[in-house]
């Protein structure tokens, strides 16, 4: 029959008889109380995965077969197999509850935590299991900075975060980086393969590469759990891919006109390129070949210029992206020389209108005839001043003369698009 209360071994020792009285000296050791027979002892912890060197609190709650908790002051023992437990022995309070302190020293594994006291244990299935280091990786996320590089390629800083299954940052844990070969193309060098993490649970290094490039960081070591149908969680993977930029293609339509002359306006349509690899053109330098460069802002649609002077002329068109990266594109037109602008112009009169004067109807010629008219100028030898010059967009106009006035000299001065002129005149007689 266990009690519950403090058991103490009593040992007597007779004592020198001195003036005939006789001296007892009692010793007594107090002996820690034990759970009673039927007992269970239940452990919990707080945290299931932890850092090298991190804590968390161990509970462990007696209760007797009656359901009741143990007098107060019962002795429970702990062990482990990797760090400590502090204290390692401990008192049970009134409701026959004991906390500890678990330190996870003593490198990467799994701790299995055990309690017992007297015959009454808690172990095997009804341990606590405890991730640590390496074994508590729960996830590792991977990112690069830049994620982007020029099309020279160059340097970028791969970051591994770990966490354990709940989020929380591990730091001091072993990180392997790698290329993944097995991505196509991926290529370059790592300024170290095997990282700890630091004290925010991240690890780095340096990709240098000029191929768009997967990297891998691996933390963690693979790990058992289960009975008769056991679960086995491999190694934990993050993978992050560093693109090399590639330029955006350019290009150049047909000039319109496809047989511009001197002064006149060409147009060459511009068609940019679309790539996942590619960053957009932000800005566009146009070369015509005729020593004036011009530049564009964005992605323009067209390109427009004009030539003054004949020849063949190879245009140059440059795109540049936000890295810097140029992409060439390539075109040449011909420019014929313009024809010299004449006009020709012809009168009639209507005499029957107005018995009083003569109507004079005169048409202007172009030549040649692709040159375009803005405007025309007419001299009609009026003398009167308000009515003697008027200006028109057409080709054919009027003017009214007294009859029996004389012979008048009409003069027409023609204006086109370019700027060019041409005059022309005819003799009538109202």
């Amino acid at each position: 029959m266990a009690f519950m209360i403090s058991r103490f071994r009593c040992a007597f020792a007779l004592g020198a008889v001195v003036t005939s009285l006789v001296l007892l000296t009692v010793a007594c050791e107090k002996v820690p109380l034990l759970a009673p027979t039927g007992s269970t002892i239940s452990l919990t912890a707080l945290s299931t995965a932890l850092p090298i060197n991190g804590t968390t609190s161990i509970i462990a709650q007696v209760i007797e077969a009656a359901g009741t908790p143990p007098h107060s002051g019962t002795r429970i023992t702990f062990t482990t197999n990797l760090g400590r437990l502090e204290p390692s022995e401990a008192d049970t309070d009134l409701t026959g509850r004991v906390v500890v302190t678990y330190v996870a020293s003593g490198g990467s594994g799994t701790a299995t935590i055990t309690a017992i006291s007297g015959g009454v244990s808690a172990s095997g299935t009804n341990a606590v299991k405890i991730a640590v280091g390496s074994a508590a990786v729960g996830a590792v996320f991977v990112s690069a900075s830049p994620a982007t590089l020029s099309s020279a390629g160059g340097a970028s800083t791969i970051t591994a975060s770990v966490t354990d299954t709940s989020g929380n940052a591990l730091p001091g844990v072993p990180v392997t980086f790698a290329i993944d070969t097995a991505t196509a193309g991926s290529s370059g060098s790592l300024s170290a393969t095997l990282v700890n993490t630091d004290v925010s649970g991240r690890a780095q290094t340096a990709l240098t590469t000029n191929r768009t490039t997967t990297v891998s960081a691996t933390a963690g070591i693979a790990s058992t759990t289960g009975g008769t149908t056991p679960t086995t969680t491999a190694a934990q993977t993050g993978k992050v891919t560093v693109t090399v930029n590639t330029t955006a293609s350019i290009t150049i339509g047909a000039a319109s006109p496809a047989a511009p002359l001197v002064g006149q306006t060409v147009t060459f349509p511009l068609t940019f390129g679309t790539s996942a690899t590619a960053s957009p053109v932000t800005r566009v330098t146009v070369n015509w070949g005729d020593g004036q460069v011009q530049p564009f802002t964005g992605q323009p649609a067209a390109i427009s210029h004009q030539y003054s002077a004949a020849g063949s002329y190879l245009i140059l068109v440059t795109g540049v992206d936000t890295f810097g990266d140029q992409s060439t594109s390539t075109t040449s037109v011909t420019v014929t020389a313009r024809q010299p602008l004449s006009v020709s112009v012809t009168a009639t009169k209507d005499a029957a209108s107005d018995p009083a004067n003569t109507i004079v109807t005169v048409t202007a010629t172009v030549k040649p005839d692709s040159a375009i008219a803005a405007r025309f100028d007419w001299d009609w030898n009026d003398p009167d001043p308000a009515k003697n010059k008027t200006s028109t967009t057409s080709n054919t106009t009027s003017h009214i003369y007294p009859k029996g006035s004389g012979i008048k000299t009409i003069t027409v001065t023609v204006t086109s698009t370019d700027g060019q002129t041409a005059s022309n005149f005819v003799f009538v007689s109202p």
